[in-house]
């Protein structure tokens, strides 16, 4: 019985999930900075400014750091923090790789021992992990008044869907054959389109 490292070597051996990940991450990692305002519009022209590296560990908030460089383009601001985007492409990894076996649960429900339906549910822990991200930002602006217990609350959602992610991740991959995935049928799109 092969390991879910195993699984997901030979998943990720096909370049069609391979795609799926890295697409799938890179919005999610661009929304990720985008809820965080480390991307923001603004910006007259071009501009590039430095702080002390030794900030880049100091917090705004519960799993926010500090930037440690300002970008302004045209129409564009980024502030750049390594800790934020760190975290960032940890969430997009897991984001992606959940959204690649969900897709293949969905397509091929024979390789996953998974039915339709489950597949898609499987999907929710990524969908979480959006809206754990996200829920701080969109209730700023909407003006919402919230209270300190709800904000604590949004504090504990990145890690609990990080959790989430990666108990549904390793669920799916125990339950999925690799040897099903190395037939053609099995590569989610047809041989021409890899």
């Amino acid at each position: 019985m092969p390991t879910a490292v195993q699984t997901l070597a030979s998943i990720l051996r096909l370049p069609f999930y391979r795609r799926v990940v890295v697409v799938s991450g890179g919005v999610y990692l661009i929304l990720f900075l985008i809820a965080l305002q480390d991307i923001s519009r603004g910006g007259r022209a071009f501009q590039f400014l430095t702080v002390p590296f030794s900030r880049m560990f100091e917090r705004t908030g519960a799993l926010t750091f500090e930037p440690i460089a300002q970008l302004t383009l045209p129409g564009l601001t980024i502030l750049i923090s390594p800790v934020n985007v760190l975290i960032g492409l940890g969430i997009s990894l897991l984001v992606g790789l959940n959204l690649a076996i969900t897709w293949l649960a969905f397509r091929q429900p024979r390789a996953c021992r998974f039915n339709r339906s489950t597949g898609v549910l499987a999907s929710l822990p990524a969908l979480l992990a959006g809206g754990a991200c996200c829920a701080p930002a969109i209730v700023l602006i909407l003006g919402l008044q919230v209270s300190s217990l709800l904000m604590g609350v949004f504090q504990v959602l990145i890690p609990v869907s990080v959790v989430l992610l990666v108990i549904t991740l390793k669920l799916i991959l125990d339950r999925t054959n690799p040897e099903l995935l190395a037939s053609q049928e099995y590569r989610g799109t047809s041989p021409a389109a890899q």
